[in-house]
């Protein structure tokens, strides 16, 4: 069987590189000269915005890519005739297909794992080139929850934030104040410098003990509180990008405060499961190609599946795009389509079995 693996994988491969390389190419020429007058006159900047612009792309091109791979090596072998030759030799249908699919398998795979480095935040600084001529992060203006506190922060920049403000809460009424010029991530813990505590009594009477303000150089604080938490809320509006373990961080910490993680999970399942519906959906429309040409019409037919592909790809797009935007949850938005395409894909390869 070695030499059926080698034989289907190069036709696969050939097909699916070729499609890759050239849906990129024309998706980062198209982009580039959008933006060409945005883009700040640097070289160093422009083939950044270019490594970056490939390196968001990909997560549009590659689940098309392996789909369309699979459609156009089909129809080539059946042009040639060679796919009913195939099945001549012995292999079933199930035969032929299991190695793309575990090819298409593999390439979502490694898409999967390189969402857990700085990959995952390709777009983020393409943007930021075009926005602001640099690839660095900066949030302003930040009011969060923390625990039973709100914290207000000035400004976040890579590990410090500047002019924090700590307001502690008991029973609706504010306890304490924090304040604090900068501060600077120490392992597991935010080390304030020069801090000022104001702390109010439970009961202000003008005879009795006003407020009790203590000057500090350095304090701890606001532990198990990540950076990039805190850079990802500081962006919220910005539609931040996450890779899996900052998704995975934010929704424990998040879910600790109460606060939404719909968005958060839009985006794990689409770092990890999304690229998933592509072998799958290419199971499901490998049981329709015909065994030979004489009977039907090929460049009908590959136009009929290139706008299904094209169609599924688009409404599942729209369902997470919807779940971004709190209109469906994740689950439904996300997980239970690619849950279905899953169990028709199943379901047709054991039936062939």
């Amino acid at each position: 069987m070695s030499i059926f693996f080698r034989y289907i994988s190069s036709l696969y491969l050939k097909s699916f590189f070729i499609l890759f390389f050239s849906l990129t190419f024309f998706f980062v020429a198209i982009d580039f000269l959008v933006n060409f007058n945005k883009i700040p006159k640097s070289a160093n900047l422009e083939l950044l915005y270019i490594f970056f612009l490939i390196c968001s792309a990909i997560s549009y091109i590659l689940p098309l890519a392996i789909v369309f791979a699979l459609i156009l090596c089909v129809f080539n072998m059946i042009r040639s005739n060679e796919f009913v030759s195939l099945y001549t030799l012995g292999l079933s249908k199930n035969q032929v297909i299991f190695y793309p699919f575990l090819w298409a398998l593999f390439f979502c795979g490694v898409y999967v794992v390189l969402n857990l480095t700085p990959f995952a935040y390709a777009n983020e600084y393409k943007s930021n080139i075009v926005k602001t001529g640099v690839i660095s992060r900066e949030g302003n203006d930040v009011l969060i929850k923390y625990n039973d506190n709100f914290v207000y922060i000035e400004k976040t920049d890579a590990n410090s934030l500047y002019n924090i403000k700590i307001f502690e809460i008991k029973n609706l009424d504010i306890k304490r104040l924090i304040q604090a010029s900068n501060a600077q991530f120490k392992g597991n813990f935010w080390n304030l410098n020069n801090v000022k505590s104001i702390i109010i009594p439970e009961h202000l009477i003008v005879t009795k003990e006003g407020l009790k303000i203590e000057e500090f150089k350095n304090v701890k604080g606001l532990e198990d509180f990540s950076p990039k938490i805190l850079e990802r809320i500081s962006l919220v509006e910005r539609d931040p990008s996450y890779s899996i373990k900052d998704a995975l961080e934010s929704i424990i910490i998040f879910s600790k405060q109460n606060v939404s993680t719909n968005a958060l999970r839009t985006n794990l399942y689409s770092l990890i499961l999304f690229p998933f519906f592509a072998p799958f959906l290419m199971l499901i429309i490998y049981y329709y190609f015909p065994l030979t040409a004489r009977f039907f019409n090929l460049a009908f037919l590959a136009f009929v599946f290139f706008i299904s592909v094209l169609g599924v790809w688009g409404l599942l797009f729209l369902l997470a795009r919807l779940s971004r935007n709190d209109i469906l949850p994740p689950e439904l938005g996300i997980m239970l389509p690619i849950f279905i395409l899953v169990t028709i894909g199943s379901f047709y390869y054991f039936k062939n079995k």
